[in-house]
């Protein structure tokens, strides 16, 4: 039996068919983590709020579910390893930003 480190709720609000999109929470790390997975295929995991995965071309609810949540995990995992610093920090050198392809926020090219 393996160790869960993400217990996921179904969101049981919500009607169960073929083609309702399908809603999950948790609480891993002091973030609260969601999914939210289409029939289809296509999913998306957002962690306070914040979009930070997106699928388009699963197989099925499910197989974009279980690529989220592996994701999740990992993400979860990296955190605590980094020591929980913050991923959203600001790249204040410009030449590190334009070598890595970025712009700054607020700014459009």
């Amino acid at each position: 039996m393996t160790d869960k480190p993400i217990d996921w709720t179904p969101d049981l609000t919500l009607p169960t068919s073929k083609s309702t999109v399908q809603h999950f929470t948790a609480n891993a790390g002091g973030d609260r983590l969601e999914i939210d997975a289409t029939p289809w295929g296509e999913a998306d995991l957002t962690v306070n709020g914040r979009s930070i995965a997106h699928i388009e071309t699963a197989r099925s609810a499910g197989d974009a579910f279980r690529a989220l949540e592996t994701f999740a995990e990992d993400f979860e995992a990296g955190k605590k390893a980094r020591g929980d610093r913050r991923l959203d920090q600001a790249i204040e050198d410009d030449e590190v930003r334009q070598r890595l392809g970025l712009t700054r926020l607020g700014t459009r090219t």
